[in-house]
């Protein structure tokens, strides 16, 4: 059953229908019709807060911001994300306002982490070498 929406704004109104399918997912387990309506209600208003978050503007903020929340629902090596959301363990409005990072898998978060730590240690030794130099030039 198609998602109902009628924000008067046909860019939104997409917006509502791919959030719902990136909610409901490709699981071969078919959602009975509360299930839908749930999810459905769920996109709306996930979508409001992004609109929201975007002064009620359709511009490129709120278009970068749903492209992302839709590519990170559904993101096969992350569903948890779109299981938390969905289940209600993320709110509606928590969901519209996380970034990147707050939205990457555990996995992602790990490497992201170990990353960082690497360029900070990168960065502590080039500061270390930059003091040597300096005080040999002096």
């Amino acid at each position: 059953m198609p998602v109902q929406v009628a924000t008067g704004d046909k860019f939104r109104d997409n917006c509502i229908t791919l959030i719902h399918k990136a909610l409901t997912g490709d699981d071969k387990i078919k959602n009975n019709e509360a299930e839908e309506s749930r999810l459905a209600e769920k996109a709306r208003l996930i979508e409001y807060y992004i609109y929201r978050n975007s002064n009620f503007t359709v511009n490129k903020y709120y278009k970068d911001t749903a492209r992302s929340k839709i590519w990170n629902l559904k993101d096969k090596k992350n569903p948890e994300l779109r299981q938390n959301v969905a289940e209600g363990f993320i709110s509606e409005e928590e969901f519209a306002q996380m970034d990147a990072e707050a939205m990457a898998s555990k996995e992602r978060k790990r490497q992201n982490i170990i990353i960082r730590k690497n360029s900070l240690a990168s960065s502590i030794a080039d500061l270390s070498d930059l003091d040597r130099q300096i005080d040999r030039n002096s």
